[in-house]
């Protein structure tokens, strides 16, 4: 349903249809996606027969330029312009080489300080060196006053926004080389998704937490380019952002003929208030109760919804298993290197010996994860991406975004400073194998099991159908319904209505539907009333 939202109204209509009422206040479908089900294909522009569609027939459609990082140019030459401090210091990290900093190209007419990518990401000593000298570069550039504003250039890799975060993370270095207004602007095609973006918030949520204090995200597009251009901006320190970045965006579509885009932006957390004499007390007879009572007197509850997710743990481990362990001591994130398992302790803990020869003892399970590489790979499937150290390999979470050609696939790698997506070969992925005792059968059986505790009469009616990889399992009774879903895979859902509004009656229900199965543990439940007239559903 996530690609087809207009099936929505379609399934809405037939389910007002099958009790025979008129129109509904709203409804509830909730369920997890389906291995082995293709998703719909979206139309990109508006079928021909749309009058505003410039596809009509016999009409020429034109071949539309794609953006180019030249084109971003202009745009950073006018959102430099946010930076409104006397003589300011710019800095202006550049990729390393031979590569062309098309920032620097931007700003040839702005004092600026460049600083070269020295970050390896995977040599410790040339890191360390790294940030060394990235320190010393930046408190020489502040010899006169502060740094105002650092402009990421769009071919520096994510690397070094780490090195810029360790140099920055020490209070006292980021007041003594910070301006206490100052911006970060990473300018950039938004074909990828930008590394930037977790650093900014660190900036946001760790270093200058107090509003005025933003992070925005500006695209840019044209009817006669394809793609869109993308601008993130951070600000701290300046209360007039709002208005600077509107002035912006005017500009942009004046003077270039952009059309502009904020999906977000995110603020600091307000400053405390002092305390002060408010002129008027409210209490509880200031308030009109009427319009409150009047719909709590109109409510018709029919009965109470529960949706419960359960899913698969973890696989059991083995002494001499293939496995990956989590240095950074993180169940769906940091750094993971392969090792063996050498012993099984007694309070379920395990050690490890990695492959380079060092040893863990007492890792808790979840701190592990199985190692298996065999097999073609999903969209939406959770992984494990390869990176090539200098001692050995170490691996990242990912998630496989799309299927490319070659047995290469496009995914979301949950790195050490972000999200990042990339291009990487099926020999460098890996899955995060789980178990699962589930078929159709069995969760027919789990389903009915659950069904026979209700206090039902008459005659139930209990179905299962396969879907995709999964299946289906629907049950009727004189008490109410529920609705069970296998994905194929780790995920089971279970969608509960009674007439009955008793928690502990659903709670008992979800517990017994699992009996059959040890493999599966509780991830979310939600109860939700049910009714007509301006129930709160």
């Amino acid at each position: 349903l996530w690609s087809s939202f207009d099936k929505l109204d379609t399934i809405k209509d037939g389910l007002v249809g099958t009790v025979g009422a008129e129109l509904t206040s709203s409804y509830k479908i909730s369920i997890s996606g389906m291995k082995g089900v293709a998703a719909a294909e979206i139309p990109k522009f508006p079928a021909g027969n749309n009058s505003n569609s410039s596809a009509k027939a016999g009409q020429h459609t034109p071949v539309l330029t794609a953006f180019e990082l030249g084109d971003l140019n202009a745009i950073l030459k006018e959102t430099i312009s946010v930076v409104q401090i006397a003589d300011p210091i710019t800095l202006i990290l550049c990729p390393e080489g031979e590569k062309p900093c098309q920032s620097l190209e931007a700003l040839k007419d702005v004092e600026t300080k460049v600083l070269l990518t020295c970050a390896s990401g995977e040599d410790t000593k040339r890191d360390a060196a790294c940030e060394n000298t990235t320190f010393h570069f930046m408190k020489s550039a502040t010899s006169k006053s502060k740094i105002t504003a650092i402009v990421i250039d769009p071919a520096v890799p994510s690397k070094m926004g780490k090195i810029l975060k360790r140099v920055l993370q020490n209070p006292q270095t980021s007041e003594e080389l910070l301006a206490a207004q100052f911006v970060l602007l990473a300018p950039g095609l938004d074909s990828y998704g930008p590394w930037y973006k977790s650093l900014f918030e660190w900036f946001r949520t760790d270093l200058a937490k107090i509003s005025p204090s933003h992070h925005a995200k500006v695209l840019f597009s044209s009817p006669t380019r394809s793609g869109k251009l993308r601008m993130g901006i951070f600000s701290a320190g300046n209360a007039d952002f709002y208005s600077l970045l509107v002035d912006l965006t005017e500009k942009c579509e004046s003077k270039y003929g952009l059309k502009t885009e904020i999906p977000r932006v995110l603020d600091g957390k307000p400053k405390k208030m002092t305390c002060f004499n408010p002129p008027f007390v409210a209490k509880e007879s200031t308030y009109d109760r009427s319009t409150a009572e009047s719909q709590w007197e109109s409510q018709n509850p029919l009965g109470m919804q529960t949706v419960s997710q359960f899913e698969s743990p973890l696989w059991p481990l083995s002494v001499g298993d293939s496995v990956l362990g989590s240095i950074d001591d993180e169940a769906m994130s940091g750094r993971w290197y392969p090792a063996n398992i050498t012993a099984k302790n007694p309070d379920n803990t395990f050690d490890l010996t990695y492959t380079n020869g060092e040893e863990s003892t007492d890792v808790e399970r979840q701190f592990i994860r199985k190692l298996d590489f065999a097999g073609d790979l999903t969209i939406e499937e959770v992984v494990f991406v390869r990176k090539v150290g200098v001692d050995f390999d170490f691996f990242y979470f990912g998630t496989v975004l799309k299927k490319m050609q070659n047995k290469k696939y496009k995914v979301h790698i949950k790195n050490d400073i972000g999200l990042v997506d990339d291009i990487v070969d099926q020999k460098d992925i890996a899955y995060i194998t789980v178990p699962s005792k589930v078929s159709c059968t069995t969760l027919k059986a789990m389903l009915q099991k659950a069904v026979a505790s209700t206090d039902s009469t008459g005659e139930d009616k209990l179905e299962v159908q396969g879907a995709g990889d999964g299946c289906i399992a629907t049950a009727l009774w004189s008490q109410g319904s529920a609705v069970a879903t296998w994905d194929g895979g780790s995920k089971l859902d279970l969608n509960l209505f009674t007439f009955e509004e008793e928690k502990q009656t659903h709670e008992k229900f979800a517990k017994l539907f699992l009996e059959t199965t040890s493999s599966f543990g509780m991830v979310s439940q939600n109860h939700h009333p049910r009714g007509s007239g301006p129930v709160v559903n």
